[in-house]
């Protein structure tokens, strides 16, 4: 997923940068869209601004491509949201199948929340291994002037 995005600070190796065009995913364009775009203006009073790989060496101003790899945000939503609600989910099953008939649902709660607690532990170690990993960094490709060329037309 590529976007365009306005160069708001730098530092050695990342550059913070603002989005120009409202969503990534280009469906606001379309007819109808999903409207999450609309949704999240009503409740954030700031610009977005992203902190992001900057092996172009950018300038502060410079409009620019960023781009996240193909299926990041996939692999990265069902990270932080799926094992998690997965694991309250099993901690709750396992408790109440070995638990005692009569405290069935107190075994219950308390599994659940014992997978709570360790998806809460894994998704803590999750983001620190994804912070430093390439494949969910979204990083600058290049400035937007670059790959443009203009045909003048010579008068002779």
């Amino acid at each position: 997923m590529e976007t365009q995005a306005l160069v708001m600070a730098v530092e050695p190796g990342a550059a913070l940068v603002e989005p120009m065009e409202p969503s990534g995913c280009s469906a606001c364009g379309t007819t109808g869209g999903c409207g999450v775009n609309r949704i999240g203006q009503i409740f954030t009073l700031k610009s977005k601004r992203y902190r992001v790989l900057d092996p172009v060496g950018s300038r502060v101003g410079e409009a620019v491509v960023v781009r996240v790899e193909d299926g990041a945000v996939l692999r990265g939503s069902a990270a932080v949201y799926m094992l998690p609600l997965l694991l309250v989910f099993v901690g709750a099953l396992l408790a109440a199948h070995y638990a005692p008939l009569a405290s069935r649902d107190v075994w219950s709660i308390a599994g659940a929340a014992g997978g709570f607690v360790l998806g809460a532990l894994w998704l803590a170690l999750f983001s620190q291994r994804a912070a430093r990993d390439a494949r969910f960094q979204p990083v600058i490709l290049r400035r937007v002037s670059e790959g443009l060329f203009v045909l003048k037309e010579i008068k002779s």
